[in-house]
């Protein structure tokens, strides 16, 4: 089975997912970024990637400024202080593997798809994806990209 998506459906769903995940398990609040928000360029950011295969292959790659990291580390954990730095990498790949699976479960609801563990970035600044997506967050931009194999999308 060959899956076909177009950029726009694609864009809507990961917008939608990430934002439902962020929303309800981390508690943050979510807005689409018009190109006007803070950059953070020389701000620490921590970056994760997956990948997953099945029904289309892929990966998905997201960055944020480690001290955001470290405020949606605390209200997903439910800890008042500060979450260590090695768990601020967990809850980064755990953000990544749960807007991934709402993403494939959205676009293709009856797929099987297998996701790759999580991976810390060493140079978090997220690569160029098909579907390039930054959202604003109270506590920073959460910068987003999404690609499948080259056979699984049109337009």
């Amino acid at each position: 089975m060959i899956l076909v998506f177009e950029k726009e459906q694609v864009e809507r769903a990961l917008s939608a997912a990430a934002t439902e995940v962020l929303e309800t398990m981390f508690f943050a609040s979510v807005d689409e970024a018009d190109g006007t928000a803070a950059r953070g360029v020389g701000d620490e950011r921590i970056g994760v990637q997956i990948a997953f295969q099945g029904a289309c292959c892929g990966c998905l790659s997201l960055s944020l400024e480690a001290q955001a990291v470290q405020s949606l580390a605390a209200g997903f954990l439910g800890e008042e202080q500060e979450p260590q730095q090695e768990e601020s990498g967990a809850v980064m790949a755990e953000l990544a593997n749960m807007v991934c699976g709402a993403l494939l479960s959205r676009l293709a609801r009856k797929a099987i798809f297998r996701l790759d563990r999580p991976v810390l970035l060493a140079s978090p600044a997220v690569g160029r994806g098909w579907i390039e997506k930054e959202l604003l967050l109270d506590e920073g931009l959460l910068r987003l990209a999404f690609s499948f194999d080259h056979t699984a999308v049109s337009g």
